[in-house]
Protein backbone atom coordinates (compact mmCIF):
# COMPACT_ATOMS: atom_id res chain seq x y z
CA UNK A 1 0.00 0.00 0.00
CA UNK A 2 1.35 3.41 -0.89
CA UNK A 3 1.90 6.21 1.60
CA UNK A 4 -1.01 8.09 0.02
CA UNK A 5 -3.24 5.02 0.38
CA UNK A 6 -2.23 4.63 4.02
CA UNK A 7 -2.90 8.29 4.71
CA UNK A 8 -6.33 8.00 3.09
CA UNK A 9 -7.10 4.88 5.13
CA UNK A 10 -6.05 6.63 8.34
CA UNK A 11 -8.18 9.64 7.42
CA UNK A 12 -11.23 7.46 6.75
CA UNK A 13 -10.70 5.44 9.93
CA UNK A 14 -10.32 8.62 11.97
CA UNK A 15 -13.38 10.18 10.36
CA UNK A 16 -15.47 7.09 11.12
CA UNK A 17 -14.24 6.99 14.70
CA UNK A 18 -15.08 10.66 15.16
CA UNK A 19 -18.50 10.13 13.59
CA UNK A 20 -19.27 7.28 15.97
CA UNK A 21 -17.80 9.20 18.90
CA UNK A 22 -19.92 12.20 17.97
CA UNK A 23 -22.99 9.98 17.92
CA UNK A 24 -22.16 8.60 21.35
CA UNK A 25 -21.46 12.04 22.79
CA UNK A 26 -24.35 13.64 20.95
CA UNK A 27 -26.71 11.40 22.88
CA UNK A 28 -25.60 12.88 26.20
CA UNK A 29 -27.95 15.22 27.97
CA UNK A 30 -27.66 17.46 30.96
CA UNK A 31 -30.65 15.93 32.75
CA UNK A 32 -28.33 14.46 35.38
CA UNK A 33 -27.20 17.84 36.68
CA UNK A 34 -29.96 20.35 35.97
CA UNK A 35 -31.95 21.55 38.93
CA UNK A 36 -29.98 19.74 41.61
CA UNK A 37 -27.66 20.95 44.29
CA UNK A 38 -26.03 17.57 44.75
CA UNK A 39 -22.97 16.43 42.80
CA UNK A 40 -23.65 15.29 39.27
CA UNK A 41 -24.78 11.69 39.06
CA UNK A 42 -22.88 9.38 36.77
CA UNK A 43 -25.16 7.53 34.41
CA UNK A 44 -24.71 3.76 34.45
CA UNK A 45 -23.70 3.96 30.80
CA UNK A 46 -20.46 5.92 31.43
CA UNK A 47 -18.26 2.85 31.56
CA UNK A 48 -20.08 1.30 28.60
CA UNK A 49 -19.42 4.46 26.55
CA UNK A 50 -15.72 4.31 27.48
CA UNK A 51 -15.66 0.62 26.51
CA UNK A 52 -17.17 1.45 23.10
CA UNK A 53 -14.75 4.32 22.48
CA UNK A 54 -11.81 2.19 23.58
CA UNK A 55 -12.84 -0.44 21.02
CA UNK A 56 -12.65 2.24 18.33
CA UNK A 57 -9.19 3.48 19.27
CA UNK A 58 -7.97 -0.11 19.37
CA UNK A 59 -8.81 -0.37 15.66
CA UNK A 60 -6.62 2.59 14.75
CA UNK A 61 -3.32 1.88 12.96
CA UNK A 62 -1.50 3.67 15.80
CA UNK A 63 -2.59 0.74 17.96
CA UNK A 64 -2.46 -2.05 15.40
CA UNK A 65 0.56 -1.21 13.25
CA UNK A 66 3.61 -3.41 13.52
CA UNK A 67 5.77 -0.62 12.11
CA UNK A 68 5.61 2.15 14.69
CA UNK A 69 8.71 3.78 13.25
CA UNK A 70 6.67 4.68 10.16
CA UNK A 71 3.34 5.12 11.98
CA UNK A 72 4.16 7.44 14.90
CA UNK A 73 4.13 10.71 12.91
CA UNK A 74 0.34 10.43 12.50
CA UNK A 75 -0.43 9.30 16.04
CA UNK A 76 -0.91 12.68 17.73
CA UNK A 77 -4.68 12.61 17.33
CA UNK A 78 -4.84 8.98 18.46
CA UNK A 79 -2.85 9.84 21.58
CA UNK A 80 -5.37 12.59 22.39
CA UNK A 81 -8.35 10.30 21.82
CA UNK A 82 -6.90 7.54 23.98
CA UNK A 83 -6.15 10.02 26.73
CA UNK A 84 -9.77 11.24 26.70
CA UNK A 85 -11.13 7.69 26.78
CA UNK A 86 -8.84 6.73 29.68
CA UNK A 87 -9.90 9.82 31.60
CA UNK A 88 -13.59 9.04 31.03
CA UNK A 89 -13.12 5.43 32.17
CA UNK A 90 -11.29 6.52 35.32
CA UNK A 91 -14.02 9.07 35.98
CA UNK A 92 -16.69 6.39 35.64
CA UNK A 93 -14.89 4.09 38.11
CA UNK A 94 -12.63 6.29 40.28
CA UNK A 95 -12.19 3.58 42.94
CA UNK A 96 -11.32 0.73 40.57
CA UNK A 97 -7.52 0.40 40.34
CA UNK A 98 -7.82 -1.99 37.39
CA UNK A 99 -9.09 1.06 35.50
CA UNK A 100 -7.41 4.00 37.23
CA UNK A 101 -3.88 2.57 37.16
CA UNK A 102 -3.89 1.88 33.38
CA UNK A 103 -5.57 5.25 32.88
CA UNK A 104 -2.64 6.90 34.68
CA UNK A 105 -0.26 4.88 32.50
CA UNK A 106 -2.02 6.17 29.37
CA UNK A 107 -1.52 9.71 30.70
CA UNK A 108 2.18 9.01 31.28
CA UNK A 109 2.67 7.64 27.75
CA UNK A 110 0.85 10.66 26.36
CA UNK A 111 3.06 13.04 28.37
CA UNK A 112 6.17 11.32 27.02
CA UNK A 113 4.80 11.71 23.49
CA UNK A 114 4.19 15.42 24.07
CA UNK A 115 7.51 16.13 25.78
CA UNK A 116 9.45 14.56 22.92
CA UNK A 117 7.77 16.91 20.44
CA UNK A 118 6.07 14.03 18.66
CA UNK A 119 2.61 15.57 17.98
CA UNK A 120 4.04 17.79 15.27
CA UNK A 121 4.69 14.62 13.27
CA UNK A 122 8.17 15.65 12.28
CA UNK A 123 11.30 13.76 13.11
CA UNK A 124 12.70 14.94 16.45
CA UNK A 125 16.35 14.41 17.30
CA UNK A 126 15.47 10.86 18.34
CA UNK A 127 12.45 9.23 16.61
CA UNK A 128 12.96 6.23 18.89
CA UNK A 129 11.60 8.38 21.72
CA UNK A 130 8.31 8.89 19.85
CA UNK A 131 8.09 5.20 18.96
CA UNK A 132 8.71 4.30 22.62
CA UNK A 133 6.03 6.77 23.79
CA UNK A 134 3.39 5.37 21.40
CA UNK A 135 4.42 1.85 22.45
CA UNK A 136 4.06 2.82 26.10
CA UNK A 137 0.58 4.20 25.46
CA UNK A 138 -0.39 1.07 23.52
CA UNK A 139 0.59 -1.17 26.44
CA UNK A 140 -1.46 1.02 28.78
CA UNK A 141 -4.44 0.85 26.40
CA UNK A 142 -4.26 -2.95 26.45
CA UNK A 143 -4.20 -2.90 30.27
CA UNK A 144 -7.11 -0.45 30.32
CA UNK A 145 -9.15 -2.69 28.00
CA UNK A 146 -8.51 -5.62 30.35
CA UNK A 147 -9.57 -3.55 33.36
CA UNK A 148 -12.74 -2.32 31.68
CA UNK A 149 -13.62 -5.83 30.52
CA UNK A 150 -13.31 -7.08 34.12
CA UNK A 151 -15.50 -4.29 35.52
CA UNK A 152 -19.05 -5.20 36.42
Amino acid sequence: MTATGRAARVAVTTALALLVLGGVLGGCSSEYTQGTSSPAARPNTSLEAARTKLGLVQQDPCYTSRDLLRQWPVCGRWEEEVRNVASAAAGARPDDREITDPSAAVETGHEHFLRAGCPAGVAPADPATCVAAVGETRVAVTRLATGIAAAR
